[in-house]
């Protein structure tokens, strides 16, 4: 029934960012071969200024001088293009990987099954959605930026500082190395660190969600303050591991500086002396000076980068879990169900949850364009029944048939169209009125529209709304009550027209009169479909084909009304406690 969250770290996708990259061939290729422009061109600069130096000193023509300036003013225009190209396709790639990844990941979602969402927050995949996946996107948008030219500069650079001077060239490589070699064994401890941030980022998310989400039981019951101070709790825990990342991160960010700070001491020392001695010319001491400065600079660049990628390894981390594959989906040789009747057959069907039976040997035929009706104490398993006939659990025994064909075997997208879910607690979106009985329908004619919230008696809440059915509804139907939510459903689901319509419970926030003028516009509805109907009233299911009555997930009786009137038992007790209910009711009135 659910998909436990793992026990183990899930295993980074570091492929999605291989496949982001290989879609954006032309952007990728055009990155590289700026950066190697780019790099080129940079690392020649110093050596162009101590050859101008060492030409001044040997008393050159002024032309030459003058051509080798000209020259430094072309590699100037040069790099200037070329980090242009690599901005333009670094950024290229980088929003494409950020479209792209967070396009699988919401329609990965939406393919999820009931249980994945179990163990998610939504404020967790929110952040998730958001925060992790701009982790990747400032990898891919630095990295594609700065990799290429910093890798080639840095390559010439000692390419070129071997051919000016070979040992103190070794001595500046193994230092360098020695330092950067450190520094990104300190990163990879760094990364989960930065997972714990995001983690805790995730739970400040799902805290905001559930509370704006919840507002009106927080205010019904006093808990602003109670849970005010839960968020203060968890935004210093916050505050604490971001402020335990940043002490280690900002350390370990500035030790390339610190290194090449270092190295220029040697090479001042080493060059000076060789410089003196007439072994280095002035123009070679410069240019090693010059040198360490871009060596400093790409070396915090290179470091840089790949903090970012152990940053983005964790996001990866955090968003590798979205992308499981559903545990319910179509099968390969899927059976179509183009023209579905409505008929159903249970047969013996149990679901087993955490070791626990929740429903077990259910049989039961329902004909097609039937009306039945399941009743039973809370937790009997009547919405267990009706999700396991829509696969939003599958069972654990047994199998469940529509119009002949196991559910497993039909195509699920066929199935689903197939039924329309009217649940007691109702979820509506943040848009119109007529958009949430539309649900994204935009080709509805209108006069299905109308005729849907007339047989729904939404037709009644319309002239206490300021702009009719053009009424935004707020976050989750806020600006709705109950009824009127429970109304809008069922016009939904009327709208849907679906061979299986299931009203769970949908009318327990309307009162009794209007149950009764409900179910009057919907009698000629169902009469040309199957409907399954859960309630606790009996009232509004004694007119059904049918009433199956569940007690601690079985099914204990069957039968119409009367005949379950006639026969005793649970039914009959739940009838007559109800009709003393009504009574005592009438008693007060009166």
């Amino acid at each position: 029934m659910s998909a436990s969250e793992p026990t183990a770290a899930p295993v980074p996708r570091i492929n999605l960012l291989w496949q982001v990259i290989l879609s954006q061939k032309r952007a990728a290729l055009g990155a590289f071969f700026s950066g190697l422009v780019g790099g080129v061109a940079t690392a020649l600069q110093p050596y162009m200024v101590g050859m101008i130096i060492d030409d001044i000193r040997r008393g050159e023509a002024l032309g030459k001088i003058a051509l080798d300036v000209l020259l430094m003013l072309g590699l100037a225009v040069i790099i200037l293009i070329a980090f242009f190209g690599q901005r333009h396709y670094s950024g290229t790639i980088a929003y494409a990987a950020d479209y792209d990844i967070r396009r699988r990941l919401f329609g990965n979602l939406l393919t999820l099954d009931q249980g994945f969402y179990q163990n998610y927050p939504t404020g967790d995949l929110i952040s998730r959605l958001h925060h992790d996946t701009e982790m990747i996107w400032r990898l891919l948008a630095l990295g594609f930026n700065r990799l290429g030219s910093a890798t080639f500069t840095l390559v010439i650079t000692f390419v070129l500082l071997g051919m000016v001077n070979l040992p103190l060239t070794i001595v500046v490589f193994v230092v360098l190395s020695i330092s950067t070699s450190l520094q990104f064994r300190v990163g990879r401890a760094l990364a989960n660190m930065f997972e714990d941030v995001q983690t805790q980022a995730g739970i400040l998310a799902a805290l905001v969600q559930d509370s704006v989400s919840g507002i009106q039981t927080l205010k019904t019951f006093g808990r602003e303050a109670g849970v005010a101070a839960h968020f203060r709790a968890e935004n210093v825990e916050y505050r604490r591991r971001w402020l335990f990342f940043k002490r280690r991160y900002e350390p370990v960010g500035m030790l390339p500086n610190m290194i090449a700070e270092g190295t220029a001491g040697i090479v001042v020392l080493f060059g000076g002396v060789l410089t003196l001695s007439g072994a280095m010319t002035l123009g070679n001491f410069v240019q090693f000076l010059l040198y360490l400065g871009f060596i400093s600079q790409v070396l915090l660049q290179i470091g840089t980068i790949y903090q970012r990628y152990q940053q983005a390894r964790g996001a990866l981390q955090r968003v590798t879990p979205l992308l499981q594959s559903p545990q319910i989906f179509s099968p390969p040789n899927a059976v179509p169900l183009p023209s579905p009747r409505g008929e159903i057959t249970f047969e013996n069907v149990g679901l087993q949850v955490n070791g626990q039976w929740l429903l077990r040997h259910i049989s039961l035929h329902i004909p097609a364009g039937q009306t039945v009706a399941f009743i039973g104490a809370t937790g009997s398993g009547k919405t267990l029944l009706v999700n396991l006939l829509a696969r939003v659990f599958d069972p654990t025994e047994g199998r469940i048939l529509v119009d002949g064909h196991d559910v497993r075997d039909l195509n699920l997208a066929d199935l689903r169209r197939a039924i329309a879910y009217v649940p007691q607690s109702t979820f509506l979106f943040s848009q119109p009125l007529h958009q949430n009985v539309r649900m994204s329908q935009l080709a509805l004619d209108d006069e299905v529209l109308l005729q849907a919230v007339q047989l729904s008696r939404l037709s009644n809440d319309l002239p206490q709304l300021p702009h009719g059915l053009e009424t935004l509804v707020g976050e989750r139907g806020v600006m709705l009550s109950g009824g009127q939510r429970q109304r809008v459903a069922i016009a939904r689901a009327i709208v849907h027209d679906p061979a299986i319509l299931i009203l769970d419970d949908a009318l327990s926030s309307v009162d009794t009169h209007t149950a009764a003028e409900i179910l009057q516009g919907l009698r000629g509805v169902v009469q040309t479909r199957t409907s399954l109907v859960i309630a606790h009233r009996i009232g509004t299911v004694k007119d059904a084909d049918m009433i199956y009555v569940l007690e601690s997930g079985r099914l204990v009786a069957q039968g119409t009304h009367a005949e379950l009137l006639r026969s005793g038992g649970l039914y009959a007790k739940m009838a007559a406690r109800e009709d003393e209910r009504r009574l005592n009711n009438t008693g007060i009135k009166n």
